[in-house]
């Protein structure tokens, strides 16, 4: 039967994507020395030929066919059924397949883009000798383009890095290395002030991150740039302290609930209590609502300060913990009763680097709540591995997981009295 052309042209497009999309796993990860010859078995191709309709069959070995034809491709056949059955297809060319598809190599890619690097870190280099850069991001500038300049693969141009992306982030690391690089401008309108574009500069975060990340683990300085994340975090603090920053101390007389984002935490160098408390003690609570009702030292004199955590710390909340623990603060936490209750806990401990005490999350707790208890999913139930050895051992923890254990269930924190 006569196939439409359109059925042909989707098998020749279906069989091209084939090659395509396993290319730059087969051509290696540094970028050079890539074979330019790939040959791909035919069940990878098709995986249901066997089952699939005469009409269909024929359709991708016409397709095939036609792509030999055209000198794109080399078939190789069954010896049984010759001219039925296709074993392998071979591209011994595949800048010519590429070209068919309308796309350009990656390895000819990646090697436009090394050149790029190269010529771009030359002609950089003199131009911000002298100049009052930041140092977090002189610091990470060059080391990391030189690295990517020299193991830029097809790997990552198939992922979607292309000449205008590292243009375009290094338009950005060189903006940021200028005195005048404007830190008032939110991520969004530095993205439309470079490039006319108010979404570019998320898709360059996104497209480098792996990059930047994967650089940084090796030990090699890179761009300071998460703070253009368009992630806002921070946490919520009361009792009656002194906060000491870089400059003058912020002193919180009646106990306000202060919210303090990622970079007043950061500034904040020591806290103490107005009465010079030794030994001072502070809550820290998993849920806002918990928060709000218990985060008032005047109501309850068993701690100093409450510190909002709102679920597991964020950067902001985390900073604060450091601060709180350097300045010699007892830490004691308030949570959910179940599992991930459980591992803020840990976690609170671990930023603390010390003992924190669980307060109202034991077995007892649990079976008093136990008849507004909400099921837990085998997911969350396996939280529970998770949860250490030296958790385990604080005091009621034991009691409260083997609950959780026993009933499959947990207890919000909302539903707690913490009274008395």
């Amino acid at each position: 039967m006569t196939k439409t052309p359109r059925r042909l042209s989707d098998w020749k497009e279906k069989i091209i994507g084939a090659f395509l999309s396993r290319y730059p796993v087969s051509s290696g990860q540094e970028g050079t020395n890539e074979r330019n010859a790939m040959r791909l078995r035919s069940v990878s191709v098709f995986p249901g030929f066997d089952a699939a309709s005469p009409d269909e069959k024929e359709s991708y070995l016409e397709a095939a066919e036609a792509l030999e034809r055209k000198g794109l491709l080399s078939l190789k056949w069954e010896k049984r059924g010759e001219g039925e059955r296709l074993k392998t297809l071979s591209c011994a060319n595949m800048g010519k397949l590429f070209e068919a598809a309308g796309e350009k190599d990656p390895r000819v890619e990646a090697e436009e883009i090394r050149a790029l690097l190269e010529n771009k870190i030359t002609a950089m280099e003199p131009r911000l000798e002298g100049r009052n850069v930041p140092k977090d991001q002189a610091a990470g500038l060059f080391p990391f383009l030189r690295r990517l300049s020299e193991r830029v693969s097809p790997l990552e141009t198939a992922r979607g890095l292309d000449l205008r992306g590292v243009e375009d982030f290094i338009r950005l690391v060189e903006f940021l290395s200028t005195p005048e690089s404007g830190a008032s401008l939110t991520t969004r309108a530095l993205s439309a002030f470079l490039y006319n574009d108010s979404k570019r500069l998320e898709i360059l975060l996104e497209l480098f991150g792996p990059l930047l990340a994967q650089a940084q683990k090796q030990g090699i300085p890179v761009p300071r740039l998460s703070f253009l994340e368009r992630s806002f975090p921070d946490t919520m603090i009361s009792g009656k302290l002194v906060f000491e920053c870089d400059g003058k101390p912020l002193v919180n007389a009646p106990g306000l609930v202060l919210g303090l984002p990622l970079s007043s935490a950061a500034s904040i160098r020591a806290i103490r209590t107005i009465a010079a408390n030794k030994g001072p003690a502070v809550l820290t609570v998993e849920n806002k609502e918990t928060f709000y009702a218990l985060g008032d030292p005047q109501r309850d004199i068993r701690y100093d300060c409450f510190l909002y955590t709102g679920g597991y710390p964020n950067q902001a909340a985390a900073a604060i913990i450091r601060v709180l623990a350097a300045s010699g603060f007892r830490f004691y936490h308030a949570g959910d009763l179940d599992p991930d209750g459980i591992l803020i806990l840990q976690h609170v401990r671990d930023l603390a680097g010390q003992p924190v005490t669980p307060v109202q999350m034991n077995a007892a707790a649990f079976d008093r709540y136990l008849f507004s208890a909400r099921p837990l999913t085998g997911t969350m139930l396996r939280q529970l591995e998770k949860i250490r050895e030296d958790t385990r051992a604080i005091p009621g923890l034991a009691g409260l997981i083997r609950r959780i254990e026993e009933t499959s269930r947990g207890v919000e924190q909302e539903i707690i009295d913490y009274r008395g």
